[in-house]
């Protein structure tokens, strides 16, 4: 016997169906969470090379574009050339990474580990400094609570003794490292395997970020027929839209935010050199680097530093503040706005909690990409709700929202409260009436014609 369902009931129908199989995977993923987890570790290293090859060809494709169309200046002035031009494109993009990398590596990395070292070997004189400020501060609990100042006193000697242990653990290492003996030997053939992991995951990234660029038009190509197959019309365009205002806001911010943190770097490096400061480019990378993530970056990066001058030069702590404020001023007022342009448009609460939960789930880089994406998603949502209110005739104004009242202005500018109940047509509009009663009028005069007419017949 077949069931026939209208449509409302074919709507609940579909609505109960997905309801059983959401809570049906939800219970499967609680229930197999570690199973899954291991599952889906496994199955990200498999695909490791892939992600590495889909992120550097996102991210390199603007450069190259900028590069496409540089040198289409010069070999597009007869006859297009497309595919010299993008070979070149291609070619002079990952030159320019390589070398950027490897031009990164060879300035920092020699002065990064040296400041480290230098760090090391004085670690115990600014811990006993410490502890001789400690003593002199919580002297008056060794007669009044002793078993506080017992307490405290341990806790700070375990810490101590930990820092040390791993000063004096970690020095060896570092010199073998810089002088390339046999340390550093060991460590490469005791992580020999991971070492060549991702050697490989990265040169096959490389070769795929190669192809994806050199032909991304035709994959990208690919990717819309397929969602066209897959999905309706409809469906398609919406994604598509969101997809690109996504990737646009999310491209603009980190591109934007690189070339930013790299400036507020070097900055902050010629300005330490000037005033003298110890450790100046461990300073500089830590306040660089820290300054790509949004409001929490200037603290996260100025703290540490400002401690770690506090335990070499005292003195230096107070120009090291009022620069550093100086610096973030300038990247906030007059740097930032320039090469950014206009703000993401995301309140403070939204960004605070896009840093919260990137943060949480995945470090350091969630709490840079997930602003972005909030950015992004917040603007789309907001149109969203325009077009719901848009098509129930609300305003989309927040001031409108201020009470429980909705209040809007109309044409003549006064405000009025949605839901005020109109006044009487007779009153407000007699013209309107007016028809109405012409109407009726000329009815009764063919009616009076009629009976006429008829009388005059008999």
């Amino acid at each position: 016997m077949r069931i026939r369902m209208d449509d409302r009931q074919r709507s609940i129908a579909k609505a109960a169906v997905w309801t059983f199989t959401i809570c049906l995977l939800i219970g499967i993923a609680v229930w197999r969470f570690s199973s899954l987890t291991r599952i889906a570790g496994e199955t990200v290293s498999v695909l490791a090379p892939i992600i590495i090859g889909l992120i550097l060809a996102y991210l390199l494709s603007p450069l190259m574009g900028w590069i496409e169309k540089k040198v289409a200046f010069f070999s597009d002035r007869r006859k297009p050339h497309p595919r010299v031009k993008r070979v070149i494109s291609v070619t002079l993009t990952m030159l320019i990474v390589v070398a950027a990398v490897i031009g990164l590596v060879a300035a920092i990395v020699p002065e990064l580990i040296s400041s480290i070292k230098n760090l090391l070997v004085s670690l115990p004189d600014y811990l006993t400094s410490i502890t001789n400020w400690i003593n002199r501060r919580v002297a008056g609990l060794k007669d009044t609570q002793p078993q506080v100042y017992s307490a405290l006193m341990a806790i700070w000697d375990n810490a101590q003794n930990s820092v040390n242990d791993f000063a004096h653990q970690f020095e060896p290492k570092l010199d073998s490292i810089i002088s390339g003996g046999g340390d550093f030997l060991s460590l490469v053939t005791s992580s020999a395997v991971s070492i060549v992991t991702w050697a490989k995951n990265i040169l096959i990234g490389l070769i795929l970020a190669i192809y994806l660029l050199y032909n991304k038009e035709r994959y990208l190509a690919q990717a819309r027929k397929m969602l066209y197959a897959l999905l309706p019309e409809e469906k398609v365009h919406s994604f598509l839209r969101i997809g690109s205002h996504v990737s646009y806001t999310f491209m603009h911010f980190l591109s934007g935010k690189t070339v930013d943190s790299l400036i507020i770097g070097l900055l902050c490096f010629i300005g330490l050199t000037i005033l003298h400061t110890p450790y100046a480019a461990l300073i500089s990378i830590i306040v660089g680097v820290t300054n790509i993530i949004p409001f929490f970056g200037p603290f996260i990066g100025a703290i540490p530093s400002g401690v770690l001058i506090l335990l070499t030069e005292p003195g230096k702590v107070i120009p090291f503040a009022i620069f550093i404020l100086i610096l973030q001023q300038f990247d906030g007022n007059i740097l930032g706005p320039k090469i950014l342009g206009d703000s993401l448009g995301l309140p403070m609460f939204w960004i605070l909690s896009a840093i919260v939960i990137g943060g949480g789930m995945f470090g350091f880089v969630g709490m840079v990409a997930f602003v972005p994406l909030f950015a992004a998603m917040y603007t789309l949502f907001s149109d969203f709700l325009a077009s719901r209110l848009s098509k129930k005739g609300l305003p989309s104004e927040i001031d409108s929202y201020l009470t429980n009242e909705i209040h809007f202005a109309d044409k003549t500018g006064h405000d009025e409260k949605c839901g005020a109940k109109p006044e009487p047509a007779d009153s407000t509009a007699p013209e309107v009436n007016a028809p109405k009663q012409d109407a009726a009028e000329n009815a009764e005069k063919q009616q009076q014609e009629v009976e006429k007419n008829n009388e005059n017949d008999s």
